[in-house]
């Protein structure tokens, strides 16, 4: 039960963290669109994959794979080789962090011009580049506080450099795009770097202040084993390799619609300006939005990893099955009525924060959310046990499938902006699908079926036709009390209030949750479990 509440109380901070982050990554785009237009958010979100790729390629699996190493390490008390795994990652993150950036800048030029075909994304990419550094460092530092299970340190970085970042975007790119549009978009894009460096900065004094209670720990241990640092960088990149290659799917998918969306719209007979428009209320908008189901449940998959991979090197096989399928169960509790929810909100949801035209691409797009967070969640399982290279297998399956998808459905003027969102929805399908067949094979048979995924399904489709049949009334009421889209914004949100009281009670009264997994909650846990079992809401 301790190991349990340490998981779930770890993946409530994390979650906590991404809900600030991905509500202000989500709101500053509303805003910013205005200040920079369809096209100029075209620029904005052309740049940003290519981008995501080598951030990921440079940081991406470290985290993971020293929280994994500190983990197995922090288990058996080896303390001193936990800090070792930390200093080196540190040195290697950083000539990582500036190689990848060099390489950026010096590919900027030839990547706008004849990758995207659009010249106008050059200063975006320059702009952005100089933040690959920053994370790099910071990526070691967040591997070595989660892999002690602690954090804190990651969750306050995360929030502190949103915070930076979104103020540096409305700052600059409200000054620079009077000079110009890829001025503007370039201002915009520079908030990534700013945002890094106070992250950055943070952990830094996160990690000083842990320093003499960390240094205690280590004299205190007799279990302190020190290994040649080659064996060490061995180490790391034994499991940062396949972790990395595996972490730069969503960024590699992101790349793909960027990199053949726009031309195949142009080969489809659409000019430049309106294939920038439909990148940017795709990219920009529509899956913006379909990410930010996923600040409910990323939390899980990061606790996830460094809770299995301790459990694994304590062959505590039960545990690990345990938390995998909770963890599981808990996303699809989740993403299910969250793509039920866009799906049928998608056009006043479009009306209220951005545009009508968003509406087409949100409401196919929106099923993404089942999918994306399957895979977000069965894949740090896989990782945990040692079985890193499989979900880089399985979506390597998946990103066939969108390619051919987006190559060939893209041009066809009937379907355009909607092959991409297709695509989306096929390549997490497969990837998921193919991690649990794997983590069935290899854990064991730990979840239900019906409670994990017919129960939640039932209970969306429930909610959605409620919702469904009582936004019109809303809609009415918001038009008496209100004008132009603060009648929208009140009726979606009146409608989503009840959907998610409907959901709710569907939820517990169906035993899709039980008591004992609500008393899990770190301190609220038990008296909500209490209060609802009385309501004979809980079993």
């Amino acid at each position: 039960m301790q190991e349990d509440g340490k998981f779930i109380k770890g993946a409530i901070i994390i979650t906590i963290a991404n809900i600030i982050v991905k509500i202000l990554g989500a709101v500053y785009r509303i805003p910013l669109r205005g200040i920079l237009g369809k096209e100029g958010m075209g620029l904005f979100m052309a740049v940003y994959p290519l981008y995501s790729m080598m951030l990921s390629v440079s940081t991406a699996g470290v985290p993971l794979a020293v929280s994994k190493l500190v983990s197995e390490k922090v288990a058996l008390k080896n303390y001193a080789g936990a800090r070792q795994v930390f200093r080196v990652s540190l040195i290697l993150m950083l000539a990582s962090g500036l190689l990848f950036t060099g390489v950026l800048m010096l590919a900027a030029p030839y990547y706008s011009a004849n990758i995207l075909k659009v010249s106008r994304t050059l200063f975006p990419l320059l702009a952005i580049a100089p933040s690959i550094a920053f994370y790099g460092v910071k990526s070691a530092f967040r591997g070595f506080f989660q892999g002690q299970q602690r954090m804190e340190p990651s969750a306050l970085a995360s929030i502190l450099e949103q915070l930076v970042r979104v103020g540096t975007i409305f700052l600059l790119s409200s000054i620079l795009v009077k000079q110009s549009l890829e001025l503007g978009a370039a201002g915009a894009a520079f908030g990534a770097v700013t945002g890094a460096a106070a992250g950055l900065i943070l952990l830094i004094i996160f990690y000083y202040r842990q320093k003499p209670e960390y240094n205690r720990e280590i004299s205190l241990s007799d279990q302190n084993v020190l290994f040649p640092t080659k064996t060490v960088i061995k180490q790391i990149f034994t499991l940062a390799l396949p972790i990395t290659i595996g972490s730069i799917v969503v960024p590699i998918v992101n790349m793909v619609d960027s990199t053949l969306i726009l031309p195949r719209l142009q080969a489809g007979g659409f000019s430049e300006n309106a294939a920038l428009g439909m990148l940017g209320n795709f990219s920009g908008a529509a899956m913006a939005l379909v990410g930010v189901p996923g600040i409910l449940t990323i939390g899980l998959g990061t606790s996830l990893l460094p809770a299995v991979a301790k459990a694994y090197a304590q062959k505590q096989h039960a545990f690990i099955k345990k938390v995998s399928s909770l963890a599981i169960r808990v996303g699809q509790i989740i993403a299910l009525p969250s793509a039920i929810g866009l799906f049928v909100l998608a056009e006043p949801i479009s009306i209220f924060l951005f545009d009508i035209s968003v509406a087409r691409s949100l409401s196919l797009a929106a099923f993404a959310v089942i999918f994306i967070t399957l895979n977000q969640i069965t894949t740090p399982v896989l990782q945990g046990v040692g079985k890193t290279y499989l979900p880089v297998t399985h979506m390597l399956f998946g990103l066939l499938a969108k390619v051919g998808i987006n190559y060939i459905l893209t041009p066809i003027p009937s379907i355009n902006i909607l092959a991409p969102a297709a695509g989306t929805i096929v390549a997490f399908a497969i990837a998921s699908f193919l991690n649990l067949r794997a983590i069935k094979k290899i854990v064991g048979s730990g979840f239900s079926i019906l409670d994990t995924f017919v129960k939640p399904t039932l209970n969306s489709i429930l909610m959605g036709i409620c919702v469904y049949f009582i936004y019109p009334l809303f809609s009415k009421m918001g038009g008496a009390l209100f004008s132009g889209t603060l009648a929208v914004g009140f009726a979606v949100f009146a409608a989503i209030g009840v959907g998610l009281v409907v959901y709710g009670f569907a939820t517990t009264a169906t035993g899709t949750i039980t008591r004992s997994e609500i008393e899990l909650i770190p301190g609220v846990g038990p008296k909500i479990g209490k209060i609802l079992f009385r309501l004979k809401l809980l079993k």
